[in-house]
């Protein structure tokens, strides 16, 4: 992996950087009761793949979303046990390795799949408004997946924030704004099934 990258100033080392400091992130959140939802969404990774993909060659794309996930996770487990001991001190927890191992592979998965896809989005063209539309589908998919259990409050903001740094990175004119805005509904449930697919996988292990 090279230390350098030209597509958006962004170096390899901070795109893992990255990757860890939202996996951090969502270990604090997870103990903090209004931060709480987003540990269990996937809103900062979503947001995270859209923030260091995007304009780059897709095996380039790939590599760099599966080192940025595999590293939000290899943050996001121990900074909960870690955070944990806080909360509670002297009490006893320890991070459980296949869940670690599961997500692992999931993050590598996912990272191939967003790579391919998501690296078109900010173009101009049929396939960088797919790839837009699919990250507001994924984001919409995601709120709807958890608001049954946490209510649409703090998802609510942080989704409004994502959709509008997605606007920002992957709209270039007010005709592909309406493309996106006309594939919501069908990516949106589609991104409510990907969103859902790690649960019923880590549901399969327990």
């Amino acid at each position: 992996m090279s230390i350098a990258s030209g597509h958006h100033g962004f170096s390899d080392v901070a795109v893992v950087a990255a990757g860890a400091v939202s996996g951090a992130a969502g270990a604090y959140a997870y103990y903090s009761e209004p931060l709480q939802p987003l540990a269990h969404s996937f809103t900062l990774w979503i947001v995270l793949i859209v923030a260091v993909v995007p304009g780059m060659p897709r095996r380039r794309a790939v590599v760099r979303a599966v080192c940025a996930l595999l590293a939000a996770v290899l943050a996001f487990y121990p900074g909960k046990a870690f955070m944990y001991g806080v909360k509670y001190a002297g009490m006893p927890y320890s991070v459980d390795l296949s869940t670690l191992v599961l997500w692992c592979g999931l993050a590598v998965a996912g990272g191939v799949v967003a790579g391919l896809l998501l690296s078109a989005v900010g173009r101009p063209d049929r396939r960088g408004t797919l790839a837009t539309a699919a990250v507001v589908g994924l984001l919409l998919g995601d709120l709807v997946r958890r608001s049954d259990r946490f209510g649409v409050g703090t998802l609510a903001v942080a989704t409004a924030l994502a959709l509008a740094f997605v606007a920002w990175r992957g709209i270039r004119s007010s005709r592909q704004a309406a493309q996106v805005a006309l594939a919501v509904v069908p990516m949106g449930l589609l991104g409510l099934v990907i969103v859902s697919a790690p649960d019923f996988f880590e549901g399969m292990t327990l």
